[in-house]
């Protein structure tokens, strides 16, 4: 039987020893990179050595590096680098916006109708934050009415700006998100729907 552990979905996506750059995905429920929270727990990072061949051009790294960063419950492509001036190109890219990021979420609720695009301009901590969003699929749901999964696209990077603009503006959290931020789609969730938000499942 396959382990339930977050280490067993870890997976090689694609490689390019010359170039010094691979993507890997990483599982839900593993940090990128060592953090505050992660001294008893493997992170990303500490598995790339044994998922990404060596650069055979440039200035290896100490051991493969993640360009960018995802979130402990987000699971997803990572971009990693394995030599020097291809992490400072990757980085470089990421700093002038010239990658553009797509995410997938299930989120509790039914925000609109298959295909409809949406777009949520609402500040964070007093900052500019703006995501657009597509209406992919609805699906009935007993506890909740609907589940809808989307489409999203950050066009600013605020912190856990997709999951607070789902919960907190749509009213809409995304399934099995962390119960302090599930809760707080309460007030958005009933002024939209007029009832008050189902508890969490499990």
């Amino acid at each position: 039987a396959q382990s339930a552990r977050p280490e067993a979905c870890l997976r090689l996506l694609a490689a390019d020893s010359a170039a010094g750059w691979a993507v890997v995905n990483k599982p839900a429920g593993m940090h990128c990179t060592p953090c505050e929270y992660t001294k008893s727990h493997l992170t990303l990072e500490a598995f790339l050595q044994a998922l990404v061949p060596p650069p055979t051009k440039g200035t290896p790294s100490k051991g493969p590096k993640v360009c960018h960063r995802l979130d402990f419950r987000v699971c997803g492509p990572v971009v990693v680098a394995s030599s020097t001036e291809t992490m400072r190109a990757i980085k470089r890219a990421f700093q002038r916006r010239l990658v553009h990021k797509e995410y997938r979420a299930i989120v509790c609720g039914h925000v609109g109708e298959k295909g409809e695009r949406l777009t949520v301009d609402s500040p964070l901590d007093g900052d500019h934050a703006e995501t657009r969003i597509e209406v992919l699929r609805v699906v009935p749901c007993p506890h909740f009415g609907h589940l809808s999964e989307l489409a999203l696209w950050p066009v600013t990077g605020r912190h856990q700006q997709l999951r607070r603009h789902c919960a907190e503006t749509l009213g809409a959290p995304i399934v099995n998100d962390e119960p302090a931020r599930f809760a707080s789609a309460g007030p958005a969730w009933e002024r939209r729907t007029g009832r008050p938000l189902p508890p969490a499942t499990t």
